[in-house]
């Protein structure tokens, strides 16, 4: 949504100087109703909450599409703060020069004195490494065009931050940007009619003196900004009270489950590995009785928490490898997370057979509901207009707790009744104790949370792991497809890079982003510390590495040495690691990936694919299961285009 903003003209009236910019809309901005976002204009007090804040965007401030529909802000100012992950964007008419600004590679340059893009967390006094891009998505359209300033890292939640771009940041025609009207009035401490100014002029004078403090004068900037972050207590709050129930449930309820498909001979001389399809009980948390069809959301309670409406059947497919029939000893089982917008089958896979067989375990999956084939219909939606993003990241709620009650099925009556030998007795083939994790792509991302919120689940890989919606989409092979959706409804550019920072609001609450600073140590959504391993390939074109390293540097884990690369901000540690998390790195001799937010290119092979299919993945994945330990299993640096990985 556009916003015509004149030269500022200055009238003698008793409600102070009129500024050009809508009621309803930033008046620190100056061509975009939300720019600067995510921004403290659009908050209230409010003594209820963990920040002593909560959001209050007015209702007619965020995107309308083609159809005229305006995204309703109801359910984004529930929250007591703003997105730990999102970045900050602003927007100037005629663009912003790239030259000068703090690039990916070397975060220490937003950290030196001279840096043209500060991040201040008013919290600590701490400067906040990051780097600063521009959307080169929207090339040929400068007034679409974002300024993005990403933190190399989560943020800390109930944090309250400033944000400023100084003067020697220059439009893309290499000249001065302009300087907003409304900061201009703040600074020189100019009264205005513009009420969100005014409500934010009493805390704004901390703001600068922050700013000052930490050697950027308010003469040298061209605007500044600040925002809370919301709670961890709210972004965890949904989960909790849905899996906590979901628990209390399966604790008094056996589940049952119904097979619709069994086929491979399991064991003797013909053995082949058997696949086994059904469906079983999980409790439900949705509206419409759970059905696809009819886009559902999370039902509520009084005090907006999800609330449990009974029983419901989710799909299962597992694979028995035919080692676990001649094992002398009951195997273990993985929980397996599906890619992209897939479905519990794609656990039958070649490759997903292969490494059952090597680390001769059980594999079974459930459909992640929110981001699974039959919820294509709802992204759509979403896509098309915001207003429905909760049928999309609020579903995903769902999701989460069908893995959570997959893994009970595993525990109990999967392990009792499902996995045996029919025809030795019903021998039992699996150990109930062992169950972990292992996701790919998709997987990878909600592995974090679904390694956070599960009560029981310790160890988990994370195939092509990574975090952080906002900073992945750009950048993945995936993304034009849903873009082009996107697109179509919101024409902007700059409404496309809106939506995502709102979208990345709501995905906090399942995505890892909202959890990759807690679920190591386990507490406060479990009641253990977890370990992960994060296994990803350089120049991943679906997964972008950016993502990844983001994860790493949030969670505070090493890089395992030697490595190919060593990414900005991250340590190396040998190996063995005893104890703890890590991240791998392969390559597989793959062109650098783009340094700006552009989707990259297809490959040939693809760089996606590639650390599942290596032998040397495969024993690290049964050091890790079987000892808790994470061993370097590449010959040296895993250069795999070299043989290192075999």
């Amino acid at each position: 949504m556009r916003v015509a903003v004149a030269l500022l003209v200055v009238a003698a009236c008793g409600n102070g100087e009129s500024l050009p910019i809508d009621a309803q809309c930033n008046p620190l901005g100056i061509n975009h109703c939300m720019t600067p976002w995510p921004n403290a204009v659009f908050e209230v007090d409010d003594s209820t909450t963990a920040t002593g804040r909560h959001l209050a965007i007015p209702d007619t401030t965020l995107p309308t599409n083609v159809t005229n529909d305006q995204i309703d802000p109801t359910e984004w100012n529930w929250a007591d703060g703003f997105s730990p992950s999102a970045p900050m964007v602003m927007s100037f008419p005629n663009g912003v020069s790239v030259a000068g600004l703090p690039p990916v590679d070397n975060m220490d340059l937003s950290l030196a004195p001279d840096s043209p893009t500060v991040i201040l967390d008013m919290t600590t006094g701490e400067r906040v490494a990051h780097f600063a891009e521009v959307d080169m998505q929207a090339t040929g359209s400068a007034g679409s065009q974002a300024l993005f300033l990403r933190p190399a890292q989560r943020l800390t939640g109930g944090h309250r931050y400033a944000v400023a771009i100084t003067k020697a940041v220059k439009g893309a025609d290499g000249n001065d940007l302009p300087i907003p009207p409304g900061f201009a009035a703040l600074r020189d401490g100019k009264h205005t009619d513009h009420a969100l100014l005014e409500a934010e002029r009493p805390r704004f004078a901390a703001v600068l003196e922050a700013l000052d403090s930490a050697g950027y004068p308010a003469d040298d900037l061209v605007v500044a900004w600040e925002f809370t972050v919301a709670s961890d207590d709210f972004i965890h709050q949904d989960m909790i009270a849905a899996r906590d129930a979901a628990v209390a449930a399966l604790d008094n309820h056996t589940i049952q489950f119904t097979i619709t498909k069994d086929s491979g001979s399991g064991s003797g001389s013909a053995a082949t590995t058997r696949i086994i399809e059904g469906t079983l009980d999980a409790p439900l948390f949705l509206t419409d009785g759970g059905d696809a069809v009819m886009q559902p959301v999370v039902a509520r309670d009084s005090n907006n928490l999800p609330m449990m409406q009974g029983w419901y059947q989710i799909p299962f497919a597992a694979i028995v490898p035919p080692c676990a029939y001649s094992s002398p000893t009951p195997v273990g089982m993985v929980i397996y997370g599906h890619g992209l917008m897939g479905a519990a089958t794609e656990v039958e896979g070649g490759t997903q057979q292969t490494t059952a067989s090597s680390l001769c375990m059980v594999f079974a999956a459930t459909d992640l509901r929110g981001m699974s084939t039959q919820d294509l219909a709802a992204v759509a939606t979403a896509l098309n207009d915001g207003t429905h993003a909760d049928q999309v990241m609020e579903v995903l709620e769902q999701g989460l707790v069908n893995q959570v009650t997959l893994v009970r099925a595993l525990r109990t009556t999967f392990a009792q009744t499902l996995f045996v030998d029919a025809n030795n007795g019903n021998k039992v083939l699996v150990d109930p104790t062992n169950v972990v994790y292992y996701g790919l792509s998709q997987g990878g991302i909600f592995g974090t949370s679904i390694m956070a919120y599960d009560p029981t689940l310790t160890l988990g890989v994370l195939g092509v792991g990574a975090a952080n919606y906002s900073m992945l989409l750009d950048r993945s092979s995936d993304w034009p497809t849903y873009r082009s959706i996107l697109s179509a409804a919101y024409p902007d550019s700059l409404d496309d890079t809106m939506l995502l920072s709102l979208f990345q609001m709501r995905w906090d609450k399942t995505e890892g982003a909202g959890i990759v600073n807690s679920v190591l140590a386990g507490s406060p959504t479990s009641p253990q510390p977890k370990q992960l391993l994060m296994q990803i390939a350089l120049s991943d074109n679906q997964v972008p590495n950016i993502g990844s390293y983001w994860q790493a540097r949030s969670m505070g884990i090493p890089v395992i040495g030697p490595t190919p690369v060593t990414p900005w901000g991250l340590t190396v540690q040998q190996t063995p690691i005893t104890t703890g998390s890590a991240m791998i790195i392969m390559d597989g001799g793959a062109p650098p990936a783009p340094a700006t937010n552009v989707p990259a290119p297809a490959q040939n092979p693809s760089m996606h694919d590639l650390t599942r299919t290596q032998p040397a993945t495969w024993r690290q994945m049964h050091d890790f299961y079987t000892t808790g330990m994470i061993v370097n299993e590449c010959a040296g640096a895993c250069e795999c285009q070299s043989g290192a990985c075999n």
